[in-house]
């Protein structure tokens, strides 16, 4: 009866999730979605398993490695079930690799003239970088029945029309919904395109946040294919009917809104908005942090470090700074301490440089004045794609493929030691930012606190290498 439904309970999917870093900052409680500080990310070229960031649709699933089961189906090939001991008898390779989140910056295309009603809101941070070591894709769709070498050569088109691989994961809502989504066969079937099947990550088992005991890893692609927990690929000729892949990552025009366009479903012109599979040129500098204070006594110029990537293997050619918010620029030194092939540069850039601070500013200094620098970056890859300086030309209601410059603002204290950095955590108590350094409106981590019922949000609490 109704008193007895008042009274009823419904358990917690998410309480078996593992533990997570306490800098991996939140951008949502449930299902978790987290991104490091961004000041770490320039501490090793590797990162670390648990800063890495993590992107979860659902709840996190508990799978036991004897119960494992990867299904392979589809047109032109045999049907298998393949266990993890059975994948771990192929031929093993690593791969490094970013992954990036399509909605990367998220929360700098959401102010009071723009509204992004699709989460999470990320800062800046989802984008890492790790070394990953499984099996070849192409070699078990050849174990399959594939004829993946005739396929890359161009001796013989997909059988049966198939276009898309189609992928599910193990992870699920409430209904029994999965995740999934897909990925052209082209780069299934490609000799040097790496797509594999990763039971490691850094060297290590794969983490229950990174889809242990198997997820997939397709090199230079958006982070939404990578599915984790991976129970199921396809062969199709059509992609994926699931919404993650035909609704939730398109990328609209500037004037189409969802509250105008999208609150039905379909819009009016869904070819005009592509899925996304490979995203734009970025860059942004970690270090100093956002809104630090640093010591400049004495100082004649500053030290910058970041991070450049750019998808679909394109490799960075040049980072350019700046301290003045892109009035004047110079060339960084580029770290990549790994050998990539042309065009199939998977794997991050950093960036570093000691940038002379202009006459007007040092004599500031000498004076004992405080002066407020606005640090930019914009990286240019090896097909000439360069940063754009403002959203407002590709601003879309999804919230992807943002890669605008990212302002960081910067206190000069000659009072203090050269190169003593004081870090002001935010009024919001959250350290990543947007860009400029401040959230447009009430953070609340992602709004999660700013209502009455969920007020008792608690950061996560510390893992060290938590599978």
């Amino acid at each position: 009866d109704a008193e007895n439904t008042k009274k009823a309970t419904v358990g917690d999917m998410f309480e078996t999730d593992p533990n997570r870093h306490h800098d991996l900052l939140p951008a949502t409680s449930k299902p978790f979605n987290g991104e490091p500080r961004i000041e770490l990310l320039t501490n090793d070229y590797f990162t670390p398993n648990e800063l890495f960031y993590v992107r979860n649709h659902l709840a996190v699933p508990d799978i036991r490695p004897e119960e494992y089961r990867l299904i392979i189906s589809g047109k032109g090939i045999k049907k298998r079930r393949f266990t993890l001991e059975e994948l771990k008898k192929f031929p093993k390779h690593e791969v490094v690799t970013t992954l990036q989140c399509a909605g990367n910056r998220r929360e700098d295309l959401h102010d009071k003239d723009h509204k992004i009603f699709i989460s999470p809101h990320w800062v800046i941070g989802a984008m890492s970088t790790a070394k990953w070591g499984g099996v070849k894709l192409r070699d078990v769709l050849q174990e399959c029945g594939l004829d993946v070498d005739a396929l890359a050569l161009g001796e013989k088109m997909p059988p049966n029309g198939i276009k898309h691989v189609q992928l599910e994961g193990y992870d699920q809502d409430e209904t029994g919904y999965t995740y999934g989504g897909s990925f052209p066969i082209e780069k299934a079937f490609d000799g040097l395109g790496e797509v594999i099947l990763a039971y490691e990550m850094n060297g290590e088992e794969l983490p229950r946040d990174h889809g242990y005991p198997v997820r997939m890893v397709i090199p230079g692609h958006v982070g939404a294919r990578q599915v984790k927990w991976l129970h199921k690929i396809r062969l199709s000729n059509e992609p994926s009917k699931k919404s993650y892949q035909c609704k939730s990552y398109r990328g609209f025009a500037p004037d189409i809104t969802f509250e105008k366009d999208l609150a039905a479903w379909p819009p009016a012109r869904l070819d005009q908005a592509p899925i996304i599979h490979e995203q734009p040129v970025t860059s942004f500098v970690c270090n100093p942090p956002q809104n630090a204070t640093l010591g400049a006594k004495g100082a004649s110029d500053i030290t910058l470090k970041g991070v450049a990537w750019s998808g679909g293997g394109r490799k960075i050619e040049r980072v350019d700074v700046s301290v003045d918010g892109g009035k004047t620029w110079t060339a960084a030194e580029l770290y990549k301490p790994i050998e990539q092939r042309y065009n199939h540069h998977w794997a991050w850039t950093q960036f570093h440089m000691r940038v002379p601070l202009p006459d007007d500013i040092q004599e500031k200094l000498r004076k004992g004045e405080n002066v407020k620098l606005n640090v930019v970056s914009k990286a240019l890859d090896s097909a000439f794609n360069v940063q754009p300086e403002k959203m407002a030309p590709y601003w879309n209601p999804r919230g992807i493929a943002i890669n605008h410059w990212y302002h960081v603002k910067v206190d000069l204290d000659p009072s203090m030691e050269k190169d003593k950095i004081i870090r002001k955590e935010p009024e919001e108590g959250y350290p990543n930012t947007p860009s400029g350094g401040k959230f447009d409106r009430a953070w609340g981590f992602g709004g999660w606190t700013l209502d009455p019922d969920h007020n008792s949000f608690e950061r996560p609490k510390d893992a060290k290498r938590e599978g």
